[in-house]
């Protein structure tokens, strides 16, 4: 019996070789080249799910999107590497790229942002009262600004915004009431009243002894009630312009108030009434002496007439002193006055009583 011969396995056909490769005993069975081809093909897409495929999704996911988006384009230097498919993921797109999943990270540590709380009861009453406090500061409203920055001042002792508008509040008062002072002085001054403009200009002088305003008012006011009561003095008084020290002063005012610019018509009223004095007590009367033509008469201040029955002098209106004198009688003395614009009875100068 012939003893069978041995034959030698089948061969594979390497990659590229153009077919199936042929054995000596005939060609190799197309199934196992498939199951082979398969099972390496499971195999390689084994490999790649469990071990490339998550470290390549850690990596990803470390780099962040702006890695993930900027990957370099395939150039003709570098080709692209097409994707590999997984058998365990047929419904994903060969051309799409993995999408990287949200990590959720611990939060312990991380400090929370706190709620944000509104204003209190108690900030928004404050803030109120502020706002009509500064409206009606702002309008001049001064008891009302006052009034409202106090109820401001309760709900929040202490604020240095309260002070500051009760500062500015006393400031705007203190502006006011010296406007409205200077406004009643300047009243004053358009009727003459001299002395209630000063007055008035001193009262804002002590509440601001800067005032411009107040400090010029005060130094006319004050030259102008001056004036104002010399002319009523001699006016007053007209008989003292007998005396020639007085007449003379008299007129030197006169002139001085002629220089006053501007007038008024009070002072333009003092001053015809003085000019009408000082004319009178300028203008000579017509007075008549008698005596026992024995009796040396003077008149003081006048001049001496030695004896006479009669004479006739002119002095102006005021008082006077004629004196008589005679050897061995006593010395006489006889006053008189010369009034304005009219004649006297005659003065009677003699002496009689002997030593």
């Amino acid at each position: 019996m012939p003893q069978p011969q041995l034959q030698p396995p089948p061969r594979v056909p390497a990659a590229g070789s153009g077919g199936p490769r042929t054995g000596a005993d005939g060609p190799i069975p197309l199934g196992r080249i498939v199951s082979a081809i398969l099972f390496s093909a499971l195999t390689l897409g084994l490999v790649v799910v469990f071990i490339f495929l998550p470290r390549w999704q850690e990596g990803r996911q470390d780099a962040g999107p702006e890695n993930v988006t900027n990957q370099a384009e395939p150039t003709p230097e570098t080709p692209a590497i097409p994707p590999i498919e997984s058998p365990l993921a047929p419904n994903m797109n060969p051309t799409s790229r993995p999408t990287a999943t949200a990590v959720v990270r611990p939060t312990q540590g991380v400090r929370q942002p706190q709620p944000t709380k509104g204003p209190s009861r108690t900030e928004v009453e404050f803030r109120d009262a502020m706002t009509e406090g500064l409206e009606a500061l702002e309008g001049g409203r001064w008891e009302e600004a006052r009034l409202a920055l106090e109820r401001a001042a309760d709900l929040k002792p202490g604020a240095p915004e309260v002070a500051d508008a009760f500062a500015r509040a006393a400031a705007g008062q203190r502006r006011e009431e010296i406007a409205a002072r200077i406004r009643r002085a300047r009243g004053h001054e358009d009727n003459e009243a001299w002395h209630e403009a000063d007055e008035a200009y001193v009262a804002v002088l002590e509440m601001d002894p800067e005032a411009a305003a107040a400090l010029e008012g005060h130094e006319r006011a004050a030259y102008r009630a001056d004036l104002d009561d010399r002319l009523d003095y001699h006016l007053r008084n007209p008989g003292r312009l007998a005396s020639p020290v007085v007449l003379e002063d008299a007129a030197s005012l006169l002139e001085e108030a002629w220089g006053v610019n501007p007038g008024g018509p009070r002072l333009a009223q003092q001053m015809t009434r003085l000019e009408q004095l000082i004319k009178t007590a300028s203008t000579p009367v017509p007075v008549i002496l008698e005596s026992d033509n024995q009796t040396e008469v003077t008149v003081l201040r006048v001049g001496r007439f030695g004896t006479f029955f009669r004479r006739e002098i002119s002095l102006r209106p005021g008082n006077y002193t004629a004196v008589g004198s005679r050897a061995g009688f006593r010395d006489v003395r006889v006053r008189f006055a010369v009034a304005p614009g009219t004649s006297r009875n005659p003065v009677m100068i003699q002496c009689t009583d002997g030593i």
